[in-house]
């Protein structure tokens, strides 16, 4: 979802700097790139090992939401996704959303950029226990739509997501960002790399 259904990573990441700066902490694009993907959970585990501050998930989680949901107040979608998303359901396409987000925010961003209806399937970070770069997101995803993982697309922003996408023997379409440029996502070998939607149809959709 964040960095492809949502613009979000640049305010997500800078209400996390805004809550660590207290203890000293800053989080710079390359560290950013490293760690896009991982969750909430995850990523305050990693702050405590390797930084030795220990913060509350739910009292993070609530503080730094409700900085993004005032940066974010004026997003809207990406007309060339929402173009992409309607020819998929017009071709019968099942669509689902494998998120590292928790559910309660995924719900809001989706019904906020007005795509939830595009989504037959919505899995969150709370419907599985491992989190990316582990598989069991995008397999639940699979298993909810009733798909086999081979005949599954992902579309992924973060090494960490392509990285769990072909773990779960998923093709992977890699959109580069500022904060995961190309360079660097073809590391991680997905099938595809795109800079915008406008690049993609249904029918290579189909050939991939």
């Amino acid at each position: 979802m964040d960095g492809v259904l949502v613009d979000s990573t640049k305010y997500i990441w800078q209400s996390f700097n805004e809550l660590v700066k207290k203890d000293g902490l800053h989080f710079d694009k390359n560290y950013i790139k490293h760690h896009l993907g991982r969750s909430l959970r995850d990523k305050l585990l990693l702050w405590e090992k390797e930084f030795g501050i220990k913060y509350d998930l739910d009292n993070f989680r609530k503080k730094s939401w409700q900085r993004q949901k005032s940066l974010m107040q004026n997003i809207s979608p990406d007309k060339e996704l929402v173009k992409l998303l309607k020819q998929a359901k017009k071709a019968g396409i099942t669509m689902a959303v494998a998120t590292s987000s928790n559910k309660q925010r995924t719900i809001y961003l989706l019904s906020k950029l007005k795509i939830r209806k595009y989504f037959d399937v919505i899995i969150t970070s709370e419907d599985v226990s491992n989190h990316k770069p582990n598989p069991y997101v995008f397999i639940e995803a699979a298993r909810k739509l009733k798909m086999e993982p081979r005949n599954c697309i992902v579309f992924e922003d973060a090494i960490n997501g392509v990285q769990a996408a072909k773990n779960a023997n998923m093709k992977v379409i890699a959109l580069a960002t500022e904060y995961c440029p190309r360079k660097d996502l073809k590391k991680a070998k997905p099938d595809k790399i795109i800079n915008k939607f406008s690049e993609l149809n249904i029918e290579k959709l189909i050939k991939i």
